[in-house]
């Protein structure tokens, strides 16, 4: 009997040791900054290095894209929300940012934004563009269809990109007053001169989506001033590593045959470095107000 009570308070000794240490786990946890990230393709990471254990299905998110990079270096508790394919404006979808919104549970912590490029039809015009002028060579088996142009976007299109940016940006502040929110806008994909082997596309197309690159970077500055958030310049960062750059930080167009983990005129690994180095330095001062 005696034996059995000493073994009845040793095993209950342990099971209360473990709770300690499982509620140990859980206050450490909770205090962990939290970061939510918004976006599309760019922010998901589609084919630099390895899926993510937990992606969402069909989201392809990077376990190397900028935001699980930073959470690593910096050690937050990441909510990776981002998804190819997600809009602004396609407000009833699973992916779109305003469904990406509700991964926001906290008042305070960290919010990025990357979006905006697929409302416009950036990147889907230049691979269709790329596409088709293979087609034209003789290049392309014609069981590959090539995606469908979208049209070049006209002034109420970059009107209501601008509206929804604003609206988001503002339901952010609203869910996460005490949160630090960085605007990130997009990687200069083609040269600003002349194209190159990489880019099968013809001319018209290259000057058209430098227009479009350019018109998103505007809005989102405004945006970003008019909300008064942080803002990163993808753009500038990467101006010197396009894809026909000695360096370049972005696929080319190899072939039309393409997968979600060779998507052509995405970023490599390269970018996502960048990224994150640039979101590191550009929240040291704000450590404390998003701890």
């Amino acid at each position: 009997m005696y034996k059995y009570l000493l073994s009845l308070i040793s095993i209950l000794f342990i099971l209360s040791a473990c709770r300690l240490n499982i509620s140990d786990d859980d206050a450490k946890e909770s205090q962990r900054v939290k970061y939510v990230s918004l976006g599309s393709s760019f922010a998901a990471g589609p084919g630099v290095k390895d899926v993510a254990d937990n992606s969402p299905d069909n989201c392809w998110q990077s376990d190397q894209n900028y935001a699980r990079k930073l959470s690593q270096r910096l050690n937050l508790h990441l909510i990776d929300g981002s998804c190819i394919g997600a809009k602004l404006s396609d407000i009833a979808s699973p992916i779109s940012i305003y469904s990406q919104m509700e991964n926001i549970q906290s008042d305070k912590g960290l919010v990025t934004l990357l979006a905006g490029g697929n409302d416009l039809g950036y990147l889907a015009r230049l691979m269709t563009a790329s596409c088709e002028n293979l087609v034209k060579q003789g290049k392309v088996h014609k069981t590959i269809p090539c995606l469908e142009m979208p049209k070049f976007p006209s002034i109420a299109d970059y009107e209501n990109t601008e509206y929804h940016l604003n609206i988001i940006t503002n339901a952010i502040k609203e869910k996460a007053p005490k949160a630090v929110i960085v605007l990130i806008d997009y990687a200069t994909v083609l040269p600003s001169t002349s194209l190159c082997a990489l880019t099968p596309m013809d001319e018209k197309y290259a000057i058209e989506s430098n227009y479009i690159k350019e018109q998103i970077e505007d809005i989102l500055e405004r945006v970003s001033v008019r909300n008064s958030t942080l803002l990163i310049k993808a753009s500038r960062i990467t101006e010197n590593h396009n894809v026909c750059s000695e360096k370049p930080w972005i696929r080319a167009y190899d072939s039309a045959d393409w997968s979600m983990l060779t998507l052509p005129y995405h970023p490599k690994y390269e970018y996502m470095l960048s990224i994150s180095d640039a979101l590191e330095s550009v929240l040291q001062p704000y450590f404390y107000n998003i701890m």
